[in-house]
């Protein structure tokens, strides 16, 4: 059964909400939504106007396709730079994959292992 967020997203799928603080949110303009409850997570998938396809758990943004690329450079590149040998990358989480695509970049890398909690 879809947990309330993801039946209310179903319902009214013309935007979407997150309240970020007390005075603070953002909203995105919908073209669609699919949505899906696994053992461990709400997972909704948006596909907003401005930022493409965008990855929603448990009701937080995760990452949208029009910009994620920010973010996973930044968390990969500058640590991969500073290893003398990068042969092997272990990722915890990451279940989008974004994060494995950026450490296979590096010539040196021969191997990423990603463990995620969900299989969905």
């Amino acid at each position: 059964m879809l947990s309330f967020l993801c039946a209310a997203l179903m319902q009214h799928a013309e935007w979407f909400e997150e309240q970020l603080e007390a005075d603070l949110k953002w909203s995105f303009a919908l073209n669609g939504v699919h949505a899906a409850t696994s053992d461990f997570q709400d997972i909704v998938l948006l596909d907003t106007k401005r930022f493409g396809k965008a990855l929603v758990i448990d009701g937080k943004l995760q990452s949208a396709e029009r910009v994620e690329f920010i973010y996973h450079e930044c968390l990969v590149h500058p640590a991969l730079l500073l290893h003398d040998n990068p042969k092997t990358i272990f990722i915890m989480g990451g279940g989008e994959g974004s994060t494995a695509r950026e450490s296979l970049k590096h010539k040196d890398v021969d191997k990423v292992i990603m463990c995620d909690i969900d299989r969905e």
